[in-house]
C-alpha cells in the first residue's frame, strides 16, 4: 500500500500503517490507497475503521507522561530523519571523489611515461615507513591516501566511496562522515607502519574499509530502526564481501605478484567498527555538546589534510629531480652491508613473506653488483634461495632467480663446477623437505644435465640422477607431458626399456597431442622398440608441419635424423616389405608438401635416395 503525507508518498505495508500512527507520525489529512482496504483508490486515513479506533485510543490517554512522550517524539525524529536523509546532497563525497580523480590526473601521466619509475608517487606523498620513520615525513600517512598506481586501482576505489558514501553522509551527516573518512585514512597508515617497512603505499583502500566498518555496525546496532531497502545492504550482509577481499588478498594476489596492503585495510575496517559503535548517526544524535566536538574535530582533521597536500607541492616547487630519485633510489654502497645487516635481523626473524623477501632479495643483488669480487654475497643469495625455497618452493620468482643467479656468476667460469655442486646439494635439500614442486623440479632437470655434460668422467650418475629425479616427476605429475617426454628420451638415449619408453611416450603425445617435441621422442620410442612403420607416422607429424620456433626446429632436425636411422634399420622380410609400401606412401606425401620448400626437399630426397640404396 502507499500512504500520502503532505507531498511526499511512501511504500508501506498495513503493520507500518499502524505503527506510524500510534507514534504519532500520520497527521490528519494524509491518504492511503490499497488494493485491499481501499479498493485500488486514494482514501483519507481518517475514513479507515481501525485508524479511527487508534486515534480514538490516543485522545483517551492524553496523561502519558513526559519521559514518554520525550521518548515518542524522538522516535518520530528519527523516523523522519530516514526520509529525508536521501535527499542530502552528498557534497562530501562528491568532493573526496573529486579531489582523488584531480590528483591522479597529473601523476597519471607520469606513471604512464615510465611504469616503473616511483619517483611520481615518492613525490606526490606515498607512503614510506623510511621516509616517515627515518625522514619524518608523517604527512605521508594522510597523502597517501589520496594517490592511487593505476586507473583499475582508481575506480575500484571512488565506485565503493560514492555507492556507500551517498548513504553514510545522509545518515551521518556531512561532519560525521568526513571525520570517519580521514581518521580511517590516518589510522590505516599508521597500522601499516609495524608491517609494511619495505614498500611503497598509494591508495583510498583504508578509508574506505573505514566505511564499509561503520556500514556493518549501522546495519547490525540500528537493524530495528532501518528501512527495509537498507536493511538488505547493510550489517552482517558485508562481511562476505570482506571475508572475500581478505581471501583474495591475503591467498590469491600475492600469487600473481600484485601487493596488497592488509594491513591498511584492517585498520580501516577496525576504525570504522569503533566509530559506529562510539558516535551515533548525526539522525540519532540530540546532543548539541556532541555535535560541536564532532564539528571541531572535523575541521581540525580537514586542516591537517590541507597542510599534508601542501607538503608534496612544497617539495615539487623547492626539490630537485635528483632529490626526489635519492628517496626512490638504492642505499649507496657504503651503508649497503650494514643496511642489509639490520634488514636481514628484521625480515628472517618474521614469518615468511614473497613482499619482505622481494626487497632483501634487491638488497643481495645490490651488493653483488657493487662488489662482484666478494664471495660473501653469493653465498648470501644461495642461502636467501634456500631459506625462501623452503618458505615457498613453488614460487616461480624464487625458482627462476636462482637459476639467473647461476646463469649470471657461475656459468662457463672457472669455478662453475664446485659451485654446480653447492645449487644441486640447495635444490635437493629443498626437495628432500618439501617434495615435488615443477618449478624446483625444472631447476634440479637443467643442474643434472649441466653435471652430466660438466663432469664427464660420471655421467652414468647424473642419468640415474635425472632418471630418479622423473620417475617422482611422473608419479606425482602425471598428466604433465614434459615429465613423461623427457623420460622416455632418457631412455632412447641408453637405448633400454623400449616397451617402458613408448608407453610414457604416448602418456605425453596424449596430453600435447601436437606438440612436436613430443612428437620426435614418439618417433624414436617405437624405432628403438622396432615398431617402424608407427615410428614413420610419428617423425612424419614432426617434419610434416609448420616450424614456429627454435625448440620446433630442432625438433624437426632429430625428426630427419629419426627417419634416416630408420630406413637403415635391420628389419626381416616380411617387416621389410610392410615398410617399403608404407615408406613410399610417406614419399609421395612429402612430396606434395615440400614442393615450394627447397630444403625440406632436399632432406627428403637424401633419406629416399639411401632408401633405394638398401635395395627397398
Amino acid at each position: 500500500m502507499k500512504i500520502r503525507i503532505a507531498d511526499q508518498i511512501f511504500d508501506i505495508d498495513e503493520q507500518t500503517l499502524y505503527d506510524w500512527i500510534k507514534l504519532g507520525r500520520v497527521p490528519r489529512d494524509a491518504s492511503v490507497w490499497s488494493e485491499t482496504l481501499t479498493d485500488g483508490r486514494w482514501q483519507a486515513v481518517s475514513d479507515l475503521p481501525p485508524v479511527r479506533k487508534l486515534w480514538a485510543l490516543e485522545s483517551d490517554s492524553a496523561d502519558i507522561d513526559a519521559s514518554k512522550s520525550e521518548g515518542i517524539r524522538q522516535k518520530l525524529q528519527t523516523e523522519q530523519g530516514f526520509l529525508k536523509y536521501k535527499r542530502r546532497f552528498p557534497l562530501v563525497t562528491l568532493t573526496l571523489i573529486a579531489v582523488n580523480v584531480a590528483i591522479f590526473h597529473p601523476l597519471e601521466i607520469r606513471l604512464i611515461a615510465s611504469s616503473q619509475d616511483l619517483a611520481p608517487l615518492v613525490q606526490f606523498g606515498a607512503y614510506s615507513y623510511r621516509l616517515i620513520v627515518g625522514e619524518g615525513e608523517y604527512w605521508r600517512l594522510l597523502t597517501s591516501a589520496f594517490l592511487h598506481a593505476h586507473t583499475l586501482h582508481l575506480h575500484l576505489n571512488m565506485f565503493i566511496l560514492f555507492f556507500l558514501g551517498r548513504l553514510l553522509e545522509g545518515i551521518y551527516g556531512r561532519s560525521r562522515f568526513l571525520l570517519l573518512y580521514l581518521i580511517s585514512a590516518l589510522v590505516s597508515s599508521v597500522a601499516s607502519l609495524p608491517f609494511v617497512r619495505d614498500a611503497f603505499g598509494v591508495g583510498a583502500s583504508g578509508a574506505v574499509f573505514g566505511l564499509i566498518g561503520v556500514a556493518i555496525v549501522l546495519g547490525i546496532r540500528y537493524k530495528e530502526r532501518l528501512p527495509r531497502r537498507l536493511e538488505r545492504i547493510l550489517g552482517f550482509r558485508l562481511l562476505p564481501f570482506v571475508g572475500l577481499d581478505l581471501f583474495l588478498s591475503f591467498f590469491v594476489l600475492p600469487n600473481f605478484n600484485y601487493n596488497v596492503n592488509n594491513a591498511a585495510h584492517l585498520g580501516g575496517l577496525f576504525t570504522g567498527i569503533v566509530f559506529g559503535l562510539v558516535l551515533a548517526p548525526e539522525i540519532y544524535s540530540y546532543r548539541e555538546r556532541e555535535s560541536r566536538i564532532v564539528t571541531g574535530l572535523t575541521a581540525a582533521f580537514v586542516g591537517l589534510a590541507i597542510a599534508s597536500g601542501a607538503m608534496p607541492v612544497l617539495h615539487t616547487l623547492t626539490g630537485s629531480e635528483q632529490a626526489v630519485q635519492a628517496q626512490v633510489g638504492p642505499v649507496s654502497p657504503a651503508e649497503l652491508p650494514d643496511y642489509i645487516e639490520n634488514y636481514e635481523k628484521e625480515v628472517l626473524s618474521r614469518p615468511y613473506s614473497p613482499n619482505t623477501y622481494a626487497v632483501l632479495e634487491n638488497l643481495y643483488l645490490e651488493a653483488l653488483q657493487a662488489f662482484p669480487n666478494d664471495a660473501l654475497w653469493k653465498g648470501k643469495l644461495k642461502q636467501f634461495y634456500e631459506k625462501a625455497l623452503q618458505a615457498d618452493p613453488d614460487n616461480r620468482t624464487w625458482n627462476n632467480n636462482l637459476l639467473w643467479i647461476y646463469q649470471t656468476t657461475a656459468f662457463e667460469r672457472p669455478d662453475e663446477k664446485s659451485e654446480l655442486i653447492d645449487y644441486i646439494k640447495l635444490c635437493e635439500a629443498v626437495a628432500h623437505r618439501q617434495g615435488y614442486h615443477r618449478s624446483l623440479y625444472l631447476n634440479l632437470e637443467f643442474f643434472y644435465t649441466r653435471a652430466k655434460a660438466l663432469i664427464s668422467q660420471a655421467p652414468e650418475f647424473w642419468d640415474r640422477k635425472l632418471e630418479s629425479l622423473y620417475q617422482r616427476a611422473v608419479d606425482k605429475d602425471p598428466e604433465n607431458g614434459t615429465w613423461s617426454n623427457n623420460l622416455a628420451w632418457l631412455y632412447v638415449e641408453q637405448q633400454i626399456n623400449s616397451q617402458k619408453t613408448v608407453e610414457l611416450a604416448l602418456n605425453a603425445v596424449k596430453q600435447s597431442p601436437t606438440e612436436k617435441n613430443f612428437l620426435d621422442t614418439l618417433g624414436w620410442a617405437y624405432l628403438r622398440d622396432g615398431q617402424y612403420r608407427k615410428s614413420l607416422r610419428a617423425f612424419e607429424q614432426v617434419i610434416g608441419s609448420q616450424i614456429e620456433n627454435e625448440e620446433e626446429s630442432k625438433a624437426q632436425e632429430s625428426g630427419w635424423k629419426g627417419i634416416t636411422e630408420l630406413v637403415q634399420a635391420e628389419k626381416s622380410v616380411q617387416v621389410s616389405r610392410n615398410f617399403n609400401t608404407a615408406f613410399m606412401r610417406f614419399y609421395d606425401r612429402m612430396s606434395n608438401r615440400f614442393l615450394a620448400d627447397p630444403t625440406n626437399r632436399a632432406k627428403l630426397e637424401t633419406v629416399f635416395n639411401l632408401f633405394q640404396s638398401r635395395g627397398r
